[in-house]
């Protein structure tokens, strides 16, 4: 399984990047005071990041361009997945929205910033505890001086602390938010028991796969140090249905589909289907299938393994 440098900021980014997830996502959080002033018919997502590159591994970030009571306005998503508290964020949100109204000024010739609605998304394993206003931050002071203390406020979302219940949206949405909501529980089970049916009827729509295939990789990268067998023997006790999902999008990542390299493709694919499917014990099989460089031979292999539930029975029946 690759290593993906920054889980959290793909499945992010794959999520909240799509605009028709980003308009689920804002009429069903936003409050109604908010979202009857803002336009959501014409929303595009900025590619501009304004992330520090030494917080890339603590924040991922999304600028939408909307129409805010008639005029040009804007919606920044700052999405914290941090496993800590650090009061600073507020601090950082603010730095971010300053590097926003500098590059519309630098872009633009209007006398007027155009407004931004912060937004923080909270992923911790604990609850957020500094509130949603900047000024929590602060000592408090007498009116005369905090008049001159900058202050703002944030729509704060801590879906660590969402019940089930709560999450509301479509698939892909509630897909994101269930898994970002469970991923750093001690025991992953209630958060693959709540992901696989949606996994599952995300596979039958055209364009589900490739987001499937995004899930999969952020749960081996980041949930509770899981091996693929592991996460297949789960999804197994929840769902036949779900583990073949996984099994299927398994396949997808371990294959690149060129016809460079289809031998040791064939290989990778082989030892890694053996491993999900027979664990451990399968090793020494696999190194005697890695001597192979047929690749018909070695293609027959690998449907075999869908077929025979043990290891041994697999043995008996493919030419090795």
């Amino acid at each position: 399984m690759d290593i993906i440098k920054n889980p959290h900021d793909s499945l992010f980014k794959r999520t909240l990047g799509d605009k028709e997830v980003a308009v689920d996502f804002l009429e069903n959080y936003l409050p109604n005071s908010i979202l009857k002033e803002i336009d959501l018919t014409d929303i595009k997502v900025a590619k501009d990041s304004f992330i520090d590159k030494e917080l890339e591994e603590s924040f991922s970030d999304i600028l939408y361009n909307v129409s805010i009571d008639g005029k040009e306005g804007f919606v920044y998503l700052l999405f914290e997945h941090k496993s800590y508290f650090d009061k600073m964020t507020p601090v950082q949100m603010l730095g971010y929205i300053l590097d926003i109204w500098k590059l519309y000024n630098k872009q633009n010739k209007n006398e007027k910033l155009p407004p931004i609605i912060p937004i923080l998304i909270y992923h911790g394993d604990r609850k957020w505890k500094y509130g949603s206003s900047l000024s929590e931050l602060i000592e408090a002071t007498s009116e005369a001086i905090s008049d001159y203390i900058p202050g703002y406020n944030y729509l704060l979302y801590d879906f660590s602390n969402y019940s089930d219940a709560e999450i509301k949206g479509q698939i892909k949405l509630r897909l994101f938010l269930k898994l970002i909501s469970h991923i750093f529980d001690d025991d992953f089970d209630k958060g693959l028991r709540e992901v696989l049916p949606l996994l599952i009827e995300l596979r039958e729509k055209t364009t589900g796969l490739e987001y499937i295939e995004t899930v999969v990789k952020y749960i081996l990268n980041i949930g509770e140090e899981i091996s693929l067998n592991e996460l297949d023997q789960k999804a197994k006790t929840i769902s036949a249905e779900g583990s073949a999902v996984i099994m299927t999008i398994a396949e997808k990542i371990y294959h690149d589909g060129k016809e460079e390299g289809k031998v040791e493709n064939m290989h990778e694919m082989i030892e890694f289907a053996m491993e999900l499917k027979f664990g451990l014990s399968s090793k020494k099989i696999v190194q005697e299938i890695n001597k192979i460089d047929d690749y018909e031979r070695l293609k027959n292999i690998k449907d075999a393994i869908k077929s025979y539930d043990s290891l041994e029975e697999l043995v008996k029946n493919i030419d090795i």
